[in-house]
């Protein structure tokens, strides 16, 4: 597995953790730490599941913030593991040609894929990471379920965790 701080030391050099401060204050460091751990994370895996984003907006702004530091960003994306520049697309443009662009869901399929991965990856979910996964919210809200019972569905064999109904054991 791969650790939050193995994560930070990896991909963040003193000077964004300098830019990311003062662009996210008056958050306190450690919460801007804990956004910018899950925008690696899920950036790190989305080389295997390109698509819509499937994290909530607070780590979408970091990845807003990263994207302006055009040169740094590059650098990144140089470094990690798909090794290729991850464009972003705003839904305010794609809405342009296609209407129902902001209210699309993310495939259930390749959400739970992704909420896998992650799990295999970085270790289960936390009570302070899982807010920013909402399709894990969302499933712990349909299913009843606590934060235990989904790390444990999770890590289960994916061809059981693709189908949230068929996988969720009482």
């Amino acid at each position: 597995m791969i650790t939050n701080e193995q994560l930070r030391e990896a991909f963040l050099t003193p000077q964004m953790k300098y830019y990311f401060d003062k662009k996210l204050s008056p958050l306190p460091s450690v919460e801007v730490d804990a956004r910018i751990e899950e925008l690696l994370k899920y950036l790190n895996m989305s080389v295997h599941s390109p698509g819509d984003i499937p994290f909530s907006t607070e780590i979408d702004d970091v990845w807003h913030y990263w994207i302006l530091q055009t040169e740094q960003y590059s650098q990144l994306c140089d470094r990690l593991y798909g090794r290729t520049f991850l464009h972003h697309t705003s839904n305010d443009y794609v809405e342009y040609e296609d209407p129902d662009a902001k209210h699309r869901r993310i495939e259930l399929r390749r959400g739970v894929a992704i909420l896998a991965s992650y799990v295999f990856n970085y270790g289960p979910f936390s009570i302070d990471k899982v807010r920013y996964w909402p399709l894990a919210g969302r499933l712990m809200e349909l299913l009843h379920w606590d934060l235990d019972r989904l790390n444990h569905w999770l890590q289960a064999p994916f061809a059981t965790a693709a189908d949230p109904v068929q996988g969720a054991h009482p």
